[in-house]
């Protein structure tokens, strides 16, 4: 019997009750450590039958200290998620599981985390260049890429969370979505409305604007909902408002 199997074999028994616990320094030191791995794969892909795509989403606090493994995590200062890293080292992201260890994304050292860990799936995981960020980043991408958590502790929105990470370098009305009641406001509107006008259509005024402006500009730039939200989704409605500016300069 090989060293593995014969860890296993203690462990079963302790799961079967015809152990009561493990025995006396079993999970001290580096060895302990390995033995800790060799039980937490067995217990997933074994006895739980989980597989390893789905370690993430499956595998909780809860199910690890219902099987006897809470006091050799504690043996080593633990949590759950580093019991993991343990078996299966390099394999998985803290922020992947649905549940992460108590207080990780807390206080500015877990907003941090939050930031770099979103970072990294964008720049490494995914490889997005950059200027596709606004186009990509959406509600879905946190929920496919295991970041749930992280969308909601950093307040549901995008946009502020990218312009955290990459401050000023993207427009809110870049993104799919913008931030609540955004175009209720004229001055958000009108920067939205200038910056569509001037730095990407390229016309040299308004008065050329309400000449030339045409509905299909909104969607090749992205802006269609500037349009419809501020809009109503009527070309008449965007040139009486550059009118309005034109009066007004």
């Amino acid at each position: 019997m090989t060293e593995q199997e014969k860890v296993i074999q203690v462990y079963q028994d302790v799961l079967n009750g015809n152990r009561c616990r493990f025995p006396n320094y079993f999970f001290v030191g580096e060895r302990g450590k390995k033995y800790l791995a060799y039980i937490t794969r067995f217990l997933i892909e074994d006895y739980l039958g989980i597989r390893l795509e789905e370690i993430p989403s499956r595998v909780s606090a809860e199910i690890l200290w219902d099987h006897r493994l809470r006091p050799p995590a504690m043996t080593h200062g633990w949590n759950f998620t580093q019991v993991i890293q343990n078996a299966y080292p390099g394999r998985f992201d803290p922020w992947a599981f649905k549940q992460v260890s108590h207080g990780y994304w807390k206080r500015d050292e877990g907003q941090q985390r939050a930031l770099d860990a979103i970072r990294f799936v964008i720049e490494e995981k995914c490889r997005i260049p950059h200027n596709e960020i606004p186009h990509r980043i959406t509600n879905h991408f946190f929920k496919q890429h295991g970041l749930r958590g992280v969308f909601n502790r950093l307040g549901q929105s995008p946009y502020r969370i990218i312009d955290m990470i990459y401050p000023g370098q993207f427009k809110p009305w870049e993104f799919h979505t913008v931030p609540m009641n955004f175009w209720r406001d004229p001055d958000h509107v009108k920067q939205a409305m200038d910056w569509l006008l001037f730095e990407r259509i390229g016309f040299s005024s308004y008065h050329e604007a309400v000449k030339k402006l045409t509905l299909r500009y909104f969607f090749q730039y992205r802006c269609t909902g500037l349009l419809r939200r501020a809009f109503d989704g009527k070309l008449q409605k965007v040139k009486e408002w550059i009118l309005e500016q034109q009066t007004g300069i």
